[in-house]
């Protein structure tokens, strides 16, 4: 049996209002095969004059100078610009209804997956691509780079991704250390004056979104050790290469801060030179557990900003890769800086230990190489072995999906009694409990995602909290201050969304979960778990916080959640039910098939705005409740701190957040997208979409 999708009958039965003949074509014919086919209307429609014989388009004038599908690549399947022409075609040939959307995208998804297809001929119709076997997925793995990688000395390319390399550790420390220098001279005489720690967190995030944007098609824009090391173990680079990058950067770093001293060496000497050193009141196996934490959240989000699964299936995320990265080093910055400084890079602690030169920054610099070496580490197994299931997909168990063919089928099945008259497609609504979820192992990698999420979420936010506390102690201008503390929230959630928005869908917050429940998108058995995930990982993530600075912990609340002095029990629960109304508002608005079926970028971007939303929240709400808006947030927080008060007004946190969910879900779903309506058939929101 072949499982075939005729573009020509396609066109001849949807004029015949027939689609469940197509679609049951396409369900019951699955197997090894997979053909496409196309034929030119008549011999004068086709390039060279030949007519491929067989049916024929009934109502469509075929344009030859715009190729249907283009050519074909045998490794790396269809691009994304022939396969929007390809759709804009169908959509031509069927000016006279809507086309099924559904059946477009079973058959660009089965063009996607071609592996070992031939390339389309002359005429870019009458040839046939054929796969032998039907692939497991629509992207493409490159193959692991070879262990050593002698031949890549005589390449060009090579030296200019060293010399790149070379050149951006050197920009990116002179930036960042002449801000940490200008900032403590000016301080000093003025303690509210210069950029501040937020402005610092900045200068190191803001530099390497600038500079991986910069040299990314050019070296890959580590720009960092412990990055080009992780990706070293992923079998991303040789082992040439990456001793290669190391060295280049090390020496970039003392370039870089050569430079700072040459310009302001007076100041440099007598404020540190922007070295890395263990904070007083802080242990080395403080020091050391915040590194191998930052660099995991960094190395992290770089390799799912990177991963060749999601570049195959939206061609805008390799261009918005450098911002995720850039925010994961500013939160990571906000959170560390009052512990070691933030190392996460080896190249940068190594650099100002090199010329500024004194004992304190070489006695504790076997933390800024340990710490960073080991989080990459983490990172790339739990990316690696864990979320792409690279040990699974080799014992060939729990898969993630039971075949592309069957999974597409229940969509198509959902939609085959009534064609759709719009140009996007909302999903089948998610079985209430789906059992069968609990035999799929992408249903457990996506539990430990939500897992692993929340827990750097509360890792980050509740660390950024304490520090804060401890330096504005002493120092009422010092710390990040609540623009940062906001910034860190809304920071974390677009970096955490954006990473596992394709594994889990990022909810990372009961009340996402919730309101994505009532609105039928995941399961009750999925949301069920999904929130046991997320509670368990923020315990974890406030409980190594305390580990790593228990006495600052205990001494400044542990950014535990209550209501302020000054505000009723009745202001915070408002608070709480506006604000969680505000996010996931904007989740089910970033999420809309019906944006993203009509604008491509729009789920690449939706990380952004959602991250937006926490962040405008936070700065509202902070001065009231400290800010919720997420049950797992203020549970953790109360269950390691577990003092009297954060519990006493604990139950505003799972009830205000959970009425704004519903409250968010009721009005997109039943007033913006007017689904009671349309069930009802009446006041229809548009003539025709």
């Amino acid at each position: 049996p072949s499982c075939i999708i005729d573009l020509i009958q396609l066109q001849e039965e949807r004029k015949k209002k027939k689609p469940n003949i197509i679609l049951n074509i396409f369900l019951k014919r699955s197997g090894p095969l997979i053909a496409v086919r196309s034929t030119p209307r008549d011999p004068a429609a086709s390039p060279n004059g030949r007519s491929a014989g067989g049916s024929t388009w009934t109502a469509c004038t075929w344009d030859p100078a715009e190729p249907v599908v283009g050519n074909f690549d045998s490794v790396n399947g269809i691009d994304r610009k022939a396969s929007a022409s390809f759709e804009e075609h169908i959509r031509r040939c069927n000016s006279r209804e809507t086309v099924d959307m559904i059946v477009i995208r079973a058959a660009k998804a089965l063009l996607g997956h071609q592996r070992n297809g031939k390339e389309w001929g002359e005429t870019g119709m009458t040839k046939e691509v054929v796969a032998e076997h039907p692939p497991a997925k629509d992207y493409h793995d490159p193959p692991p780079a070879p262990l050593l990688g002698v031949g890549e000395l005589k390449l060009w390319s090579f030296y200019r991704a060293v010399i790149a390399e070379f050149i951006a550790t050197l920009l990116f420390l002179y930036v960042t250390v002449a801000t940490i220098i200008g900032y403590k001279v000016q301080s000093q005489n003025d303690k509210c004056g210069g950029v501040g720690i937020l402005g610092i967190a900045w200068a190191f995030g803001g530099m390497i979104f600038v500079l991986v944007y910069c040299t990314a098609g050019i070296s890959g824009g580590h720009i960092n050790p412990a990055v080009t090391f992780g990706l070293f173990l992923a079998r991303k680079v040789s082992l040439l290469r990456a001793v290669f990058y190391m060295v280049a950067q090390c020496l970039g770093a003392i370039c870089g801060v050569g430079i700072v001293k040459g310009i302001m060496k007076h100041q440099f000497n007598r404020l540190g030179g922007g070295a890395n050193v263990v904070a007083p009141g802080y242990s080395k196996g403080t020091a050391l557990g915040a590194e191998i934490i930052g660099t995991f959240l960094l190395v992290y989000t770089v390799f799912s900003a990177t991963d060749p699964k999601r570049r195959a299936r939206d061609s805008h995320v390799p261009v918005l890769a450098p911002l995720p990265i850039g925010f994961a080093v500013f939160m990571v910055h906000l959170a560390t800086i009052p512990i070691t400084g933030t190392g996460i890079n080896p190249a940068r602690s190594f650099g100002p230990a090199v010329i500024y030169n004194r004992h304190k920054p070489w006695h504790d610099h076997w933390i800024f190489w340990v710490g960073p070496f080991v989080g990459a580490l983490a990172a790339a197994v739990y990316h690696q072995h864990v979320l792409r299931a690279a040990n699974v997909k080799t014992l060939g168990s729990f898969r993630s999906s039971r075949s592309n063919c069957y999974e597409m089928s229940k969509e198509v099945m959902a939609e085959a009694e009534h064609p759709p008259a719009k140009d996007y497609h909302d999903p089948p609504p998610a079985p209430l409990l789906d059992l069968g979820e609990l035999m799929l192992w992408s249903f457990y990698r996506a539990l430990i995602a939500e897992f692993i999420a929340t827990l750097l979420f509360l890792y980050v936010t509740v660390a950024t909290v304490i520090g804060y506390k401890a330096q504005s102690q002493d120092d009422q201008c010092g710390g990040v201050g609540i623009l940062g503390i906001a910034w860190a929230f809304g920071g974390m959630i677009f970096i955490l969304v954006y990473c596992t928005a394709g594994i889990s869908g990022g909810h990372i917050n009961p009340a996402v979960t919730l309101g994505l429940f009532l609105a039928r998108k995941v399961s009750l058995l999925r949301a069920v778990m999904y929130m046991v995930a997320q509670c368990l990982g923020a315990i974890c993530g406030v409980g190594i916080v305390k580990g790593i600075m228990k006495h600052q912990f205990n001494a400044f609340g542990g950014g535990a959640n209550s209501v302020a002095a000054g505000y009723s029990k009745g202001t915070a629960l408002g608070a709480e039910i506006i604000g969680t109304f505000v996010l996931v508002y904007t989740v089910f608005s970033a999420t809309d098939p019906k944006r993203s079926a009509r604008d491509s970028h729009v789920p690449v971007l939706a990380p952004l705005p959602i991250g937006f939303a926490v962040f405008m929240v936070h700065l509202a709400t902070i001065p009231i409740t400290g800010t919720g808006i997420n049950p797992a947030r203020s549970f953790g927080a109360a269950v390691i701190y577990n003092q009297h008060k954060p519990w006493h007004d604990h139950w505003i946190f799972w009830v205000g957040p959970f009425v704004g969910a519903l409250a968010a879900a009721v009005y997109h779903q039943y007033v913006l997208r007017a689904a009671a309506l349309k069930a009802l058939g009446s006041f229809r929101s548009s003539r025709s979409n």
